[in-house]
């Protein structure tokens, strides 16, 4: 856990009962887990102890998501927001976070005249990403005869680099042609030898998506021009 937990409880706002709202969301995908309570003792704990805690209203005591169960939430981060009376636990969650088995309680939504259920929100497409090079990670461990990205990553730089090279190419013939899936189908596979190649170089993706992050707001001449004279 970062931050000061006296900073954040002077700036917090509890009410008549001492208490406040709080969403956990998924550090990693984004999606809202679920939604408690929380006193000022309970968000003390979550700092002291780095578990998402809550309080239950129900029994009137303090509650450590997990405790029973094992589907703990590890917690990176609170916040509060605006006004100060409600608080958002960033975590990593162990398993389901809904007492139904759900991933996440808000498993429900409304088609047309029925009530539907599912799993959950579903994860934002940027984490897919984040999935992709878990799983390219994970290859690396294969034997090459029986994993093409291990394959790729065995085989050095002449093999990441060619393969880059010949999906790049592909994708420039595909661009101006009117096949949008044909189109989708070559940038997927641009990324993902890509991704493989960020691998290889040891760059996590965080740290790409760091660099587009910071260049909202500059000017790309701008942005370029300073990252010429960077390389003189």
């Amino acid at each position: 856990m970062t931050g000061n937990i006296d900073t954040l409880i002077a700036a917090a706002t509890f009410d008549e009962h001492g208490l406040m709202p709080v969403i956990a969301q998924d550090a990693q995908s984004g999606v809202v887990r679920m939604q408690a309570w929380a006193n000022e003792e309970a968000l003390r704990a979550t700092f002291a102890s780095g578990f998402a805690t809550f309080y239950s209203r129900s029994r009137g005591e303090l509650w450590c998501k997990g405790a029973t169960s094992g589907n703990v939430m590890r917690t990176h981060l609170v916040r509060l927001d605006c006004d100060g009376d409600s608080a958002l636990y960033l975590v990593d969650a162990d398993g389901p976070s809904c007492h139904t088995g759900k991933t996440s309680c808000f498993f429900r939504t409304a088609t047309g005249d029925t009530l539907t259920e599912d799993d959950g929100p579903p994860e934002p497409s940027a984490v897919i990403l984040h999935r992709v090079a878990a799983a390219i990670a994970e290859r690396r461990a294969q034997p090459a005869s029986k994993s093409y990205v291990s394959s790729l990553l065995h085989g050095g730089w002449p093999d990441i680099l060619g393969k880059i090279t010949e999906e790049a190419g592909e994708l420039v013939e595909a661009l101006p042609a009117p096949d949008r899936a044909h189109t989708a189908h070559e940038a997927a596979d641009l990324i993902f030898h890509l991704m493989v190649g960020l691998e290889q170089a040891g760059v996590p993706l965080d740290a790409m998506f760091a660099e587009l992050r910071a260049r909202f707001g500059t000017s790309g001449h701008v942005e370029k021009a300073s990252r010429s004279r960077r390389e003189e």
